[in-house]
């Protein structure tokens, strides 16, 4: 547990840790707060809450590289400032909004989403140096993991045993707070400029192709790969238990796969060596395929996902450490922004692809074919990478250095 102690050891890791699991616990929590809000408290169905939870999504995916510049260039108080006032208008006025009005203002939302995820990524990838930095990102993956068994149960149960208005406006208040404790605290996500005082120096705007590198996008293309498999797979866990008429064990099955993803990444947080992030990604969509044949009983299908869910935060802390690595000084934030837009992608992906084939074939080949399509797109990820390391090609032209601009 030494690389454990080493990465909290180092100043401000312990409260930024802190504050953004409870800020991650609400934003996780979300599309399932407004599903509830529109089902329960508007009496619309389903399709209604989809549209309106595509329609964050559409926010979320926009918001992620836009807010990830403005921190590049300007730190996280002033996207935290708007984030916050955003988040604290929209679901104290949500539950008094008609179905159409709310359905709009999602959007907003999404794009002013409150970047917890964001800025604990990017304040590790300035002060953990790099040898350290995929044992901070094992501790990041297990933070977020809990926070996914959290923060839906919360939702839903404050939703269904007092209103999903005090639902809704409860979230509201958490992320308000949680996106305050993250203002005060200030985490500098921009690297130091020497000589000058950081805090208020710009980095020099860095082009495009400086940043969105042909290394950038099999890291990306592994993410979305990843998030595609665990997303689909937990709709086809519920799908095929329901199916063989066990579906009150639904939720023991997916209590064991939180359960295996944090001693997953626990496991990877201690290796010296970790191995590819294409190679950890293309295993979840392998192992996924196993659990289609063991839906007819809960017991099989528990032990089948063992392995995929074992391998689950290990795939997303090396894909966050290999996007950090590849992000130059100055544009951190937007690189951090399109890996968040990549794991958005994925699960708005995978949850709707599995129950699509489980309403025309069965969750059996729900297994099937999302851990099949989530190995694809890794060993696309796992080639491109290799081409992307044997290929000499000329040289890579450095990306600016972080200067510091006059105020004028």
């Amino acid at each position: 547990m030494d690389g454990y102690r080493k990465v909290v050891a180092h100043p401000g890791i312990g409260p930024l840790m802190v504050l953004g699991f409870f800020a991650k616990i609400a934003v996780v929590a979300i599309p399932v707060v407004m599903n509830l809000g529109v089902v329960l408290g508007l009496g619309r169905g389903f399709g209604a809450s989809g549209l309106v939870i595509a329609l964050w999504t559409v926010g979320v995916a926009i918001g992620g590289p836009v807010q990830g510049k403005l921190m590049d260039r300007y730190g996280v108080r002033r996207v935290l400032a708007a984030s916050v006032a955003g988040q604290a208008l929209f679901w104290g006025l949500g539950p008094a909004l008609p179905y159409e009005a709310l359905a709009v203002s999602a959007v907003a939302c999404g794009l002013l989403n409150l970047p917890g995820f964001a800025i604990v990524r990017l304040r590790l990838a300035v002060a953990i140096p790099e040898e350290e930095r995929h044992t901070a990102f094992a501790l990041d993956a297990m933070t977020s993991n809990i926070s996914y068994m959290v923060g839906p149960a919360l939702g839903v149960t404050i939703a269904t045993a007092i209103s999903s208005d005090v639902s809704m406006r409860g979230l509201g208040l958490i992320v308000s707070l949680a996106g305050i404790g993250l203002w005060l605290l200030n985490p500098q996500v921009r690297d130091e400029v020497k000589g000058t005082d950081a805090p208020s120096a710009k980095p020099a705007k860095v082009p495009f192709r400086a940043w969105f590198t042909p290394a950038l996008v099999p890291v990306l293309m592994a993410t979305t790969a990843t998030t595609l498999a665990t997303a689909g797979y937990e709709v086809a866990i519920v799908g095929g238990l329901r199916e063989a008429g066990q579906v009150e064990w639904s939720g023991l099955v997916l209590t064991v796969c939180g359960l295996c993803s944090l001693v997953g990444a626990l496991v990877y947080g201690t290796l010296k060596n970790p191995p590819s992030f294409a190679l950890v990604s293309g295993l979840v969509g392998l192992t996924t395929v196993v659990g289609g044949f063991a839906t007819g009983d809960w017991r099989w299908l528990c032990l089948a996902m063992v392995l995929p869910a074992a391998l689950c935060s290990p795939a997303f802390a090396s894909t966050a450490s290999a996007a950090s690595g590849l992000a130059p000084a100055g544009a951190r934030g937007v690189v951090m922004g399109c890996y968040s837009a990549a794991l958005t992608l994925g699960n708005s992906i995978g949850a709707p692809l599995s129950g699509t084939v489980q309403d025309a074939m069965s969750p059996m080949w729900a297994f099937v074919i999302i851990g099949a399509a989530g190995a694809t797109l890794s060993a696309l990820a796992l080639a491109g990478s290799l081409r992307n390391a044997k290929k000499p090609g000329p040289a890579a032209e450095p990306a600016p250095a972080v200067l510091a601009e006059s105020a004028s």
